[in-house]
Order: C-alpha cells, then structure tokens, then sequence
C-alpha cells in the first residue's frame, strides 16, 4: 500500500479506484510474408479474416517482430539481421516525433484506410485511458455519470410525458465559460491520479534457426534479445514578458527526435560505417588533365574528393535507420518559440525542402551496432535496459522468456473538462479525454539478433480518483 492511501484511509476518505487494460490482441503480417526482409520499404498484407477483410477476427493474441536490417557477413552468404517488437504505451496522441512511428488500429468497416501504411512492428499498446469506461469516467469530476451509477434517477413516466426524466448531481458547470474560468483558477479541478501501468510480456523465439541458410545456423541457437523501456524526455519551457507589447514569449529545445536521436555513441564516427558519403584519409580522385589520384602534387595529394567528408570526424547522435545531419542549423525566428535551438533533422533523404532545413542521413550501421548501442540519454530516460537470449530451435525454459515491466507515473494528471456543444454556449456529455501534462508516452522495445520474436502481452494501469 501507498503512503497516499494509508493516509486517506486513516482519514477515513475513500477514493475510488479502476485499472485500465493494455491492448492483448495486434495486427501482424500475413503469415505466408518471407519474415526475413532486407528493405526497409516493402509492402506487406496483413492478417484478414475467412472472408478476406480486416475485422476484429483480423487481432491476433500476439505480435510478432519486424526485419529491420539484414546483410551479409561473410561466405556461403551468411548473414546477420535485426529484428525490432516494439509497444508505445497509450494510443495514438498524432504526429509526434519524439515517439516512433507505431502501428494504429482499425476496426471493420469505414474505420479501414484504403492504404494501410508498412508493417513497422512497433504497436500502439493503449492502457492510458479508456473512454469506453464507466466507472472511470464517473471518477472524472467533469464527466456526466452513467445512469446506473445516477444518485437521483426518476425512473418511471411522468403523465403527458413519454420519456424517462433524468437528474444527475453534480458540481461542475454547464456552461463553456463557467468551466474556462473553473479550471482558470484550479487547473487540477478535472484530474486523475495515475500510479503506475505494470506489463507482463511472454517473448517466444520463432525462427527454425537449423533450416535457413541466411541464419546463424553454425554456432549455437540462442539469439541475443535487447529490452528497453524508454520515455522521451521534454525539454524545459521558458518564459519572459516583452517590456514594448507586454505579450508573454515562450522558448523551449525541440523534442526529440525518435528517427535520429535515439542512440549516441563516442565510438561511432560519420567517417566508417554510419555515413557511406564521408570518406575519412581519402585522396584527391580528379585533377586538372585527367582523374584518378594526383599522386605527384603533396598538396592535392590529401584533398577530400566528397563534400560530406569535411564532417567525416563528426559524432552525431542516429537512430535505427537515420543519422543527424552534422550541418544543421540553429533556430534564428525571433517570433519562434525555439529561437536559439538547433534544429533536428526531419526530413528523409531526396525530400523537397528548403534552404534552413536538412536532411537525415541514412546509415550504414550494421544489426550488431544497433543491438550494442548507447542511448541517447539527454534525449530518452532510460528506465530498464536488460539483454537476454531466447532459444528457438530447442524446447523448455532457454526458448521462452516472461519480462516484467513496471512503468511509474505517482502524479495527477489533469484534463480539460467537458467538450463545447456544437456552436453554443453549453457543454455536452462527453469528456475530452487527452491527458494534458503527460506528453512522455514510455517505450517498450525489443531488439533481437538473428531471431524472430513473438510477444503475447497483458497488463493494465492503475488509476484513482483524486
């Protein structure tokens, strides 16, 4: 037990309380896909039904790991490749780049893009909120309680009247502007606490090491698996007040960016395997009369033939597929909100953009520098980070492994009331439900070596009445 609920029941003051469950079904690849891919970019069908479509038959128990780099690494084509399962906690708040680029979810019907975008192998986990449920929203001050959660509820016909009258009590306004000045002055007067989410992941290894040729089929079975639990970190919001306009200015670092800021490593260098276009120590490969190396003047004899070797030396932080461009450039709009702040990279390579902009580099790192890599810990706290080894070709313990995670959160965590009711002045019944002061989503992610994974998953979030 807590020491806020020892203290509220010594009080004798009872909150209510609910757990809200994680997602335990996923859209995964069909399985007639090759599960070992070597692009990035390739299409892939999902699972459907008996009739062809996807439903909620389409769910499966279980998600299963994408390829994500594949290469040869040495004779008779042995190669090596990574394999990514990862889970974003909560569901899908938008474009939010500090977050990886997660699978959403479709039901049956109009629900179903007429493109589905890439398997990517990371899901959106839900278990932050549940608007579906009743018992948490009648833990909400704001909300409109259920009926069958009414104190005073006229449950019979009034004479001349040929609907049920409906009374619920309760403190909170009815009207737009009585709420804007409510939550004015007490931003936490529509809060919820929120303890902790707790996730059970049964991970089993699924490739039949022993019949592929591109495995590492002749050391031993065991392929390496990395857990990390991650949250994004937000950067600190400052303010002043401009002397001339009186108007408050805001400065804050950009968030950051999962596609080139996830990892850091001193050892890593743009000049080797991360960058193919820096070329460190290299010669000059044309001069004036003709091309190769001019070998008989000293000083062209060094010249850097690629422009991007000039940053050859460079360290840059990189993600799974990306690097930070070494040529960025700083913020300089004095009417921007990050004025002052290096600008991150967004864009893919041959994406049109403008001159203050650059784009990502996309590495040449290999499945064994990935799966090693340090984590960029000004950008992401690191809240777990195990290795373990699955065993896919032998049964028992050595072929399937049970982690728990424990994610803590012990804060309130505020909304923003009741939403406006068409173009008038009332409210409506229904809450908006995207919390407001928690814009760190943690990160589940697995990262195997030479390995499928399968991860079947449940857990919930455990949440009180404030």
């Amino acid at each position: 037990m807590s020491f806020r609920s020892r203290v509220l029941d010594a009080l004798d003051i009872k909150k209510d309380h609910v757990r809200i469950p994680v997602y335990q079904t996923f859209l995964n690849p069909d399985d007639g896909v090759d599960p070992i891919i070597s692009g990035d970019d390739e299409n892939v069908k999902f699972l459907e039904d008996e009739s062809g479509n996807l439903s909620v038959s389409s769910y499966k128990p279980y998600a299963v790991s994408k390829c994500l780099k594949s290469q040869v690494i040495g004779p008779n084509s042995r190669k090596e490749r990574l394999e990514i399962l990862g889970f974003v906690v909560g569901d899908d708040p938008g474009a939010a780049k500090q977050l990886p680029d997660a699978d959403n979810r479709w039901l049956i019907g109009s629900n179903i893009p007429s493109t589905l975008p890439k398997y990517t192998g990371i899901h959106y986990l839900g278990g932050l909120y549940d608007s579906t449920n009743v018992k948490l929203a009648n833990m909400r001050k704001s909300a409109v309680k259920d009926e069958s959660l009414q104190t005073l509820y006229h449950g019979g016909h009034i004479p001349g009247e040929s609907s049920l009258q409906q009374h619920t009590h309760t403190d909170w306004p009815s009207r737009v502007a009585q709420q804007a000045i409510l939550l004015n002055e007490n931003p936490m007067a529509d809060s919820l606490y929120y303890h902790k989410t707790q996730i059970r992941f049964l991970l089993t290894g699924i490739d039949d090491v022993g019949g592929q040729t591109s495995g590492d089929n002749a050391s031993n079975h065991r392929g390496t698996v990395r857990m990390l639990v991650l949250r994004p970190r937000t950067p600190a919001v400052r303010t002043r007040v401009d002397g001339t306009s009186g108007e408050f200015i805001l400065n804050h670092d950009f968030l950051p960016n999962w596609d080139t800021q996830l990892f850091y490593d001193k050892g890593k260098q743009l000049g080797g395997k991360m960058d193919k276009d820096s070329w460190p120590h290299t010669s000059a490969l044309t001069f004036s009369g003709g091309t190769g190396q001019n070998t008989t003047n000293p000083a062209l004899y060094n010249a850097q033939p690629l422009s991007a070797s000039q940053h050859s030396s460079e360290v840059v932080t990189y993600g799974l597929k990306y690097a930070e461009n070494p040529d960025r450039h700083v913020d300089i709009s004095t009417t921007s909100s990050t004025f002052g702040h290096m600008k991150p990279s967004y864009h893919e390579p041959g994406a049109t953009i403008g001159d203050t902009e650059r784009h990502m580099i996309k590495h040449e790192l290999t499945p064994t520098d990935l799966l090693m890599s340090k984590i960029n810990k000004q950008k992401y706290a690191v809240l777990h980070d195990q290795v373990f080894t699955l065993d896919s070709l032998h049964h028992g313990a050595a072929a399937q492994h049970i982690a728990h995670v424990s994610i803590p959160y012990n804060k309130k965590v505020k909304f923003a009331g009741r939403k406006q009711q068409g173009i008038t002045h009332e409210l409506s019944n229904h809450t908006l439900d995207e919390p407001m002061n928690m814009s760190s989503r943690p990160i589940i992610l697995f990262l195997s070596y030479n390995q499928k994974i399968s991860a079947s998953v449940e857990g919930w979030t455990a949440i009180s009445e404030c």
